[in-house]
């Protein structure tokens, strides 16, 4: 029972004191099969380690995901994401799980402490093996979303490639995506706003995964065919050729555009499936979804709700204690 009321209260704390825009809970999609037991769980924000990086716990397992310094004790290690069985010191500068070595289920390395990565190449230990898995960490934040539908022409003479007047769907699911990416099954895209050109882009809802229209994906000249590209970069909206601004042709996914119109509901897509299968084609679906439709595990919640929902919490662990005493 302490166990449970601890749980209950952590959550409804973190709820109610994670400022605006805050990630406050990720939900973790894309685990090898050996750790196929973390997929779809959810980790809460506890607090923060001593160099100021937030630090999650999985809801009802001993699972972690915190930043390092240094895994090892040696201090000159590689700074990154880690996801651990181990519990972080939050009072230690480095080898935050005191074991004197790198052991973890999986990490990424980074110099951002703000936060882990939403989406990227993870190496994870599969049964001994260490290897590149693609994960999605679902954001839960505690902004609000805004939805547009209209797109209209631009009316720059800058290019060619101008997108006509017509409605685009307000949001699409994703699904077909190879077993590498399988991460990006069922996430959905919330239209986000217009390119340069006019073009609607659409931004994952939770996860900074976009689909957006480029003429030239890498800026060094017109492409033969514009192309419809799923790229975890966001595009600038402000420019009219290679819209994430790498200078490569660098993305998940791409699908020749047929000039004038959006890209279709199903179709053949090129995809990039790890170092085994390389760039394939996969039937990817984009599937209109209903405005109603809403998944717990990618939601945006208001501040205005954030209080609601803590007291519904604090109301839930009450009733359980009372109905323990009687």
């Amino acid at each position: 029972m302490a166990k449970l009321l601890a749980g209950v209260v952590a959550v409804a704390a973190t709820v109610v004191s994670a400022s605006q825009g805050e990630p406050w809970m990720f939900t973790l999609t894309g685990a090898c099969d050996v750790e196929g037991g973390i997929d779809g769980m959810s980790f809460v924000k506890q607090g923060s380690t001593r160099s100021g990086a937030p630090y999650y716990k999985a809801m009802h397992a001993e699972k972690y995901i915190y930043y390092d310094p240094d895994c090892m004790t040696s201090t000159d290690g590689t700074p990154r994401w880690i996801i651990d069985d181990n519990k972080p010191d939050v009072t230690r500068d480095h080898d935050l799980d005191n074991d004197g070595a790198c052991n973890y289920i999986a990490r990424m390395n980074s110099d951002d402490i703000s936060q882990p990565p939403t989406s990227g190449d993870w190496t994870m230990n599969c049964a001994g093996n260490y290897q590149l898995q693609f994960l999605i960490l679902l954001e839960l934040t505690t902004t609000g979303s805004l939805t547009t539908t209209m797109i209209g022409a631009s009316t720059t003479q800058l290019t060619t490639t101008r997108a006509p007047v017509f409605t685009a769907p307000k949001s699409v699911t994703l699904s077909g995506a190879c077993a590498y990416k399988r991460a990006m099954n069922g996430l959905t895209y919330d239209l986000a706003g217009t390119s340069f050109d006019g073009w609607p882009f659409y931004k994952a809802k939770g996860v900074d995964e976009y689909i957006y229209h480029d003429a030239d994906c890498d800026g060094a000249g017109p492409n033969i065919v514009s192309m419809w590209l799923l790229d975890s970069d966001k595009p600038n909206t402000t420019a009219t050729r290679d819209l994430d601004g790498d200078g490569k042709c660098n993305y998940h996914a791409r699908l020749d555009s047929t000039p004038g119109k959006m890209f279709p509901t199903s179709a053949a897509w090129r995809m990039y499936c790890g170092e085994a299968e390389g760039w394939i084609s996969v039937e990817l679906t984009l599937k209109e979804t209903s405005d109603k439709v809403l998944g717990t595990s990618n939601m945006v919640i208001s501040s205005a709700t954030r209080g609601g929902i803590a007291a519904s919490v604090a109301a839930l662990a009450l009733a359980i204690i009372r109905a323990r005493v009687a």
